[in-house]
Order: structure tokens, then C-alpha cells, then sequence
């Protein structure tokens, strides 16, 4: 039997969804699973609607989560998307493990869940999940999670990664993911659970629950101007066109199609300001080492004596009128 290392949990599934069928399903998404165990009510015997899926090693079951998480799953109408989450992580109520988690901001909008993943993983070996935040219409929100199960590589990271180039189109941020208080998450764990405490800390598209952090949406976009340090760093400066975005983020930030609009306006306009500032850095470049290689006059004639009299002229000069700015000598002063 395959390890619950091995293993995904996959929840939402409908009543005609088989173990063939998900296995068929995965096939054609190009993994390979091994066995599928479909899970029952032990008192009814109905589909308990959810199972487990195994795979031949951990990394290709984590592989296969994040590559279709939220994908829709052939064969389905209407249309059924993948809910995979960790079966090692899917029993564990939220509270019963401490996190180690980032946020991910300044994503593009081609990066998913899996591109991050493949990231973070070739430079971290306790990656546990990564997972981009998407909208109820499936447009990236512009931002992710990615959780860690070893705290030191956590606090690296932010370090590291901040800045990081070659994830998507742009220079991504990183922060610490703040939790919520258990008081503001009120009763949402544990409600509607079906699964019989496996995959309580799913959403329905997928992944862990991120709910019990902090939403940065409406900071990020609406304070975006507390980011503009690291671009003025760099040299850039902040047009009108980056006040017309700003604005139009917090006016339009509702309405996701619009805000994904905005975003690759805003993404088309720092990489013209970026390659104009490589341009002008290069051009510096160019001047000083020209002016490095110029030829240097080195016979001139120095006049020491000339040098040395002006000084002394200047000497005399501070000198006399020191002595001409004092009171008059008392024997000059006339008495009455």
C-alpha cells in the first residue's frame, strides 16, 4: 500500500465519478496515478465524495497537485475542477500544525500554482504547498502562498526571493504571511464538512485554505504607492501614468477583468521605464570610460613661487584688515 506521503486527497467529486473515471481523468491531464481509493459513508454506503489517489513518490504527487489544481477534469458537464490537496496535511485541522508561510505578490497573470511551486522548490527543500490566489472567475489575483515546513528556509526566503527575476513577467515581492486571529475566523472551520475531517482545510478551488491569512488584495493594489521605494531605488520615477493606475486600481479593483487590464498596462509601462533606465545606465557607462581612457596633459608647469606669494598676499591682506577692524590704541584717544 502507498505511503499517505505518496498520497492526494481529491474532494468535490460527483456521484457518476468512479475509481476508472479519475484515473482515466488524470491519465489525460498526463499523470499517472497508481490505485484510487473512492471513500463511503460507513453508514449509508453512499459516495462519501472524496478520495485518495496514489502515486509511485511523494514528488509526483505533489507535482500533480500543482499542476492541476483548479483545472477542470475531462469528461465532466458541466464542468468539475480539480480539488487536490496533500493527504499527509488534509486530516490536520487548522491549529493542530504550526505554519511557515510567505506571501507572493507582483504575480503576472501567467503564473499558477505550479510555476511557483517548481520556483520555490529549486531553491527551498521544505516546500509544502504553493498556491496563487485566484478570483470566483478564475483570473489570478496577483498574488500567492507558498508554505514551508522548515522556518529557517521561511525567514531566508524572504530575503532572498524579494526582487527575485525569472517567475512571470516581473520582479516579485515577498512578505510574511500575517494569520488572522482565531476571533475574526469565526466559524468557518469546520462548517459544511462533509469529508469527515479529511480535506477541512480546502477552499473550492483548490489547495489549502488561505482564508485564515490576511487578504493583501485591496492593500496591495490600493497602497501600491508603499512598493514604489524599490522601484525609485532602481531609479525609476513615478509618471502620470502611474497616478492614473494607482486610482484606477482603487476604483476598479471590484470588477476582475478590468483589474487584470490595468495590471498589464501598468506591467507594459515599468518594463518601458525599466529598459529606458538600462539604456541610460549603459550610455553613463559608455561616457565614463571614455573619459577614463582620455589622454592627461602631464607637462604642465607648476609656478611654486607664484603659488606661494599669492598665499602670502592673501595672509597680509586678512591680516591688515584684522589689525584695521580693532579699537584705536588708548594713547590715540583723546581725553576730556
Amino acid at each position: 500500500m502507498a505511503s499517505v506521503h505518496c498520497q492526494l486527497w481529491m474532494g468535490s467529486l460527483e456521484s457518476y465519478m468512479t475509481e476508472n473515471f479519475i484515473i482515466a481523468a488524470f491519465r489525460k491531464m498526463g499523470e499517472d496515478p497508481t490505485t484510487v481509493r473512492l471513500m463511503r459513508n460507513k453508514y449509508t454506503g453512499e459516495p462519501a465524495g472524496y478520495c485518495f489517489v496514489n502515486f509511485i513518490s511523494d514528488d509526483h504527487a505533489l507535482d500533480a497537485m500543482h499542476k492541476l489544481n483548479g483545472k477542470p477534469i475531462p469528461g465532466t458537464n458541466p464542468i468539475v475542477r480539480f480539488r487536490l490537496n496533500s493527504a499527509s496535511n488534509s486530516y490536520k485541522l487548522p491549529g493542530n500544525e504550526r505554519e511557515f508561510s510567505v506571501w507572493v505578490g507582483d504575480l503576472s497573470s501567467d503564473v499558477d500554482d505550479y510555476q511557483l511551486y517548481k520556483v520555490f522548490s529549486s531553491k527551498f527543500t521544505s516546500i509544502k504547498t504553493a498556491k496563487v490566489i485566484l478570483d470566483s472567475l478564475g483570473f489570478s489575483k496577483g498574488y500567492g502562498f507558498v508554505r514551508f515546513g522548515i522556518e529557517d528556509e521561511q525567514k531566508s526566503a524572504l530575503y532572498d526571493m524579494n526582487g527575485y527575476i525569472g517567475l512571470g513577467t516581473k520582479p516579485i515581492k515577498i512578505c510574511n504571511a500575517v494569520p488572522k486571529p482565531k476571533s475574526e475566523l469565526g466559524g468557518a472551520v469546520g462548517e459544511g464538512n462533509t469529508n469527515y475531517g479529511y480535506g477541512s482545510g480546502m477552499t473550492a478551488a483548490g489547495g489549502t485554505d488561505y482564508s485564515q491569512y490576511y487578504d493583501p488584495t485591496s492593500t496591495y493594489w490600493q497602497g501600491y504607492q508603499a512598493w514604489q521605494g524599490y522601484y525609485e531605488q532602481a531609479g525609476a520615477s513615478i509618471t502620470d501614468a502611474a497616478a492614473y493606475y494607482q486610482q484606477a486600481m482603487s476604483q476598479s479593483h471590484s470588477n476582475p477583468q478590468t483589474l487584470a487590464q490595468h495590471a498589464e498596462a501598468w506591467s507594459a509601462q515599468r518594463s518601458a521605464q525599466y529598459e529606458q533606465q538600462q539604456q541610460q545606465q549603459t550610455a553613463s557607462a559608455a561616457n565614463g570610460a571614455e573619459d577614463e581612457n582620455g589622454l592627461v596633459e602631464h607637462k604642465f608647469v607648476l609656478d611654486v613661487d607664484k603659488l606661494n606669494r599669492e598665499a602670502i598676499d592673501a595672509d597680509r591682506r586678512l591680516y591688515d584688515a584684522l589689525e584695521s577692524s580693532k579699537w584705536l590704541p588708548i594713547e590715540q584717544l583723546e581725553v576730556f
